[in-house]
């Protein structure tokens, strides 16, 4: 499954947090389905290379898999291994049953990003269906 397939412009916003408890509780998710995001970044923090972070989780609550965006211009803290600010909050949602799409979603969020030029496109993008569009130029079928 394409990340840019998963994603709608409804669901990138810009962040306003200030923790990154409060970057993952942007969407309209049920309190126990961001439990179990907050459970599993207590564990070790989601943040990958690069300014972007992967907060994710599975739940029968969700169908398919679903993804969220949120944008931090200033950066935020999310206790990434190398101590940079996080730009990029991808919320990664799946159902149980689609395990290969949410491990494709995964693998290519934190492949898609590691291009500086992508960070940068993203950052200057002037809208949502503008940053959708910059991901799937960017991605691999």
């Amino acid at each position: 499954m394409r990340l840019s397939d998963a994603m709608s412009v409804e669901r990138i916003v810009d962040l306003k947090a200030t923790s990154k408890d409060e970057a993952i509780a942007v969407d309209e998710f049920s309190e126990q389905l961001l439990g179990h995001v907050l459970e599993r970044e207590a564990l070790t923090s989601t943040a990958v290379d690069r300014g972007v972070a992967i907060p994710h989780a599975r739940s029968e609550q969700v169908e398919g898999v679903v993804v969220s965006l949120g944008i931090h211009r200033s950066g935020l803290d999310f206790g990434s291994p190398n101590g940079d600010p996080v730009h990029f909050v991808f919320l990664v949602l799946s159902a149980p049953t689609a395990t290969p799409a949410y491990l494709s979603i995964l693998v290519r969020t934190a492949r898609i990003f590691r291009s500086e030029q992508m960070l940068q496109s993203v950052l200057g993008a002037t809208g949502a269906e503008q940053i959708v569009k910059i991901i799937a130029a960017h991605e691999p079928w």
